[in-house]
């Protein structure tokens, strides 16, 4: 601080009143209390070199108390700021790290295998069809339940029963309804035409004369790396294929010979197959190797 001499009152007031100090009294006394203000902030290096962290807590929070008690001023929130800079200061990273929460943990990668379990089911059932009628078939399959594989045949046969050694067979039409089916589109089908007059009229072709193939290529799931979470998500795409209602229409139309001349038939007896392969996927997590081995 410069001498005395150098200062007029006005030029003493108007620094302590920047200070936030008292700038009342006479110009020995403004001075003082400059002299005594800049005192006050003036800070030992030496004592900045003790130790490693070289500051004094205790010593700070003295001063500043001190301070606010001499020159009655209202610094709360100037001491409670300086108290915090000081906490920081000397417990270090457990203030940091309570006032910074830790990084959300990565997710974890492992090495996933998706094993399937397969069951073959066949239903057979043989009806009779009325001529220009329709028989309705349901294959209802509920949750949990996937099909990997959907066939559907329908056979028909006729003895020589008719006048004059003419045999006629009915046209025969099967249709397959997928649209209750869930995740159908993922199925490959191939099929017959779905109409034919082509039955086993000697019974030596006792295949289906119309059928529809349904096919789900399940890629190779074993050894997948990634996290749990993209783990389930790929187990999620191969569950709940082909539940719901495969809906199977067996319609009968009357067969004529050369107009209305013969109906030689009634209907027909027809016989269908539902063929479907169940699965399950069970999701497992491959043990790391052991490092002693």
């Amino acid at each position: 601080v410069e001498p005395v001499d150098e200062w007029t009152v006005a030029e003493l007031k108007a620094e302590l009143k920047e200070l936030g100090l008292s700038n009342s009294g006479n110009k020995e006394e403004l001075y003082d209390r400059l002299l005594e203000y800049e005192e006050d902030e003036e800070w030992d290096e030496d004592d900045w070199d003790e130790d490693d962290s070289g500051f004094d807590a205790s010593e700070l929070m003295a001063s500043l108390a001190g301070a606010a008690l001499r020159n009655r001023v209202a610094i709360a929130a100037v001491l409670g700021v300086a108290m915090l800079v000081a906490a920081v200061v000397v417990a270090g990273p457990a203030v940091l790290d309570m006032l910074m929460p830790d990084k959300e943990a990565e997710p974890e990668v492992n090495v996933w295998d998706f094993i399937l379990e397969e069951r073959n089911q066949t239903d057979v059932q043989t009806f009779f069809v009325n001529d220009d009628a329709t028989e309705n078939v349901v294959l209802s399959v509920p949750l949990p339940r996937n099909l990997s594989s959907v066939y559907v045949g329908a056979y028909w046969g006729e003895e020589d029963e008719q006048p004059g050694g003419i045999v006629g067979c009915d046209k025969v039409t099967v249709e397959v309804y997928d649209s209750s089916v869930n995740k159908s589109n993922q199925y490959s089908l191939s099929n017959t035409d779905a109409m034919s007059q082509d039955c086993d009229a000697d019974k030596t072709e006792p295949w289906d004369k119309i059928w529809y193939q349904y096919t789900l290529d399940l890629p190779n799931m074993t050894g997948f790396e990634g996290t749990q979470e993209e783990a389930l998500a790929l187990w999620e795409q191969y569950n709940g294929i082909g539940t719901g209602e495969w809906r199977i229409d067996v319609t009968v139309d009357v067969y004529t010979l050369w107009g209305t001349v013969c109906d030689c038939e009634d209907g027909e007896e027809v016989r269908l197959t539902i063929s479907y392969i169940e699965y399950e996927v069970n999701m497992a997590k491959v043990a790391p190797p052991d490092s002693t081995e």
